[in-house]
């Protein structure tokens, strides 16, 4: 099968390649055309900030839009789902990231995509694709590199930042992120050198020389459902039930779940009023509902950086508890972040505190919510994108 794969993806490359040039000569008409619309295409993982970013850079006068080949249970609210509109045929789909490709070379001003892909597939493991770094150089296309993680992080460099991280119990070692330190070094120095630029921020910096850092590109829409997806719930200060700490951990392991669970077990059996509630593997609308039931929410307590999760959470009103490993570097505008850091060895202790000074909490959520509308909005994110622009040469 696999043999099979490489021979049609092959394939589809060649006949591509041979279409690159009847696709440069649309393009300089097409681009003439459309040059008031400024297409800018943003593609790679299914990830939800895709999609999102995608609307903030519409408030800059683009015409920005979304397209994944597939999509995962956490959302599928880009503008174009190839795997759907294919109904979930494989081949058709794959097709279709062809299509799709060429119609992109053919109108687009500028392309945002991942280290590990973009719109088609590779032949190599978490790189991207060497047509499409060669088309859009070829055709002047913009390529804006984004790094979200797994697409960078090496075990060797994570293990050298100490103890904890996220390789600390991983036991998916090659599978989860790029892992190699000589692979992952070779696909982000080709991409880097195909790209007009690099934006990188939080833990993620530390495997990302060279990359622009002030972006902190994970914005927001708090406009959404008219202010309703989220409407901010600020924890009670009522004793009459127990704490109630939420975790959604998409990677147990990653995030130190084990800890946590070991950590709230051991204090209710020292009868400590304290529960803890999980949410795994459920749409990011369901699951925004469980979040607004929290006193607290948990992110993780091994990578060293918060997640999108956190930010959703602050939005709610949340108090958020993290492990930040270095707040001064990571974080933006960490002396107004209301994150509670956390960590392993404290951890227990820290949540002992939370019982005992539940009153304060309706305050670190207000907190948090202030700092999101402040930093994370997309107008907000779409100001930091403007500046980036223009450093850039780009508006």
């Amino acid at each position: 099968m696999k043999v099979l794969r490489y021979l049609f993806l092959s394939a589809l490359d060649v006949v591509a390649l041979l279409l690159l040039l009847p696709a440069l000569l649309l393009r300089k008409t097409l681009l003439s055309t459309f040059r008031r619309r400024r297409i800018s295409v943003w593609t790679g993982d299914p990830i939800i900030t895709v999609a999102i970013n995608s609307r903030a850079e519409r408030l800059l006068g683009f015409k920005s839009i979304s397209i994944v080949r597939s999509s995962y249970y956490i959302t599928d609210n880009f503008d174009w789902v190839l795997a759907r509109v294919a109904r979930d045929n494989r081949t058709i789909a794959m097709l279709l990231a062809y299509a799709a490709f060429l119609v992109v070379c053919m109108v687009a001003e500028q392309v945002h995509a991942y280290p590990d892909g973009a719109l088609l597939p590779s032949h190599r493991r978490r790189c991207m694709s060497a047509l499409e770094l060669f088309a859009y150089r070829w055709l002047g296309i913009r390529l804006m590199i984004w790094t979200y993680g797994a697409d960078i992080r090496t075990r060797q460099r994570t293990c050298a930042l100490g103890e904890p991280n996220c390789c600390s119990m991983c036991d998916q070692v090659g599978q989860a992120c790029i892992c190699d330190e000589t692979e992952g070094t070779r696909n982000f120095a080709v991409v880097s050198r195909n790209a007009t630029a690099v934006f990188s921020m939080g833990d993620m910096i530390e495997y990302t020389p060279g990359s622009r850092n002030d972006l902190f590109y994970w914005p927001l829409d708090l406009g959404m459902e008219e202010g309703r997806r989220y409407r901010p719930e600020y924890p009670s200060t009522t004793t009459a039930r127990p704490l109630r700490i939420v975790h959604a951990p998409n990677h147990r392991l990653f995030k130190g779940t084990g800890y946590l669970e070991r950590a709230v077990a051991n204090l209710r059996q020292g009868g400590v009023d304290i529960e803890l509630v999980l949410v795994e593997r459920v749409p990011n609308a369901q699951a925004l509902e469980v979040y607004r039931s929290a006193d607290v929410i948990f992110d993780q307590c091994l990578i060293g950086f918060h997640g999108y999760f956190a930010l959703e959470a602050m939005a709610l009103g949340k108090p958020v508890m993290c492990f930040i490993r270095h707040p001064e570097r990571y974080l933006l505008n960490p002396e107004e972040c209301p994150i509670i850091n956390t960590h392993v060895s404290t951890l227990e202790e820290d949540l002992r505190r939370l019982v005992t000074r539940r009153s304060e909490l309706e305050g670190i959520g207000r907190r948090g919510r202030e700092y999101v509308e402040k930093y994370f909005s997309l107008e907000a994110f779409a100001g930091r994108l403007q500046h980036a622009y223009r450093d850039l040469g780009i508006m």
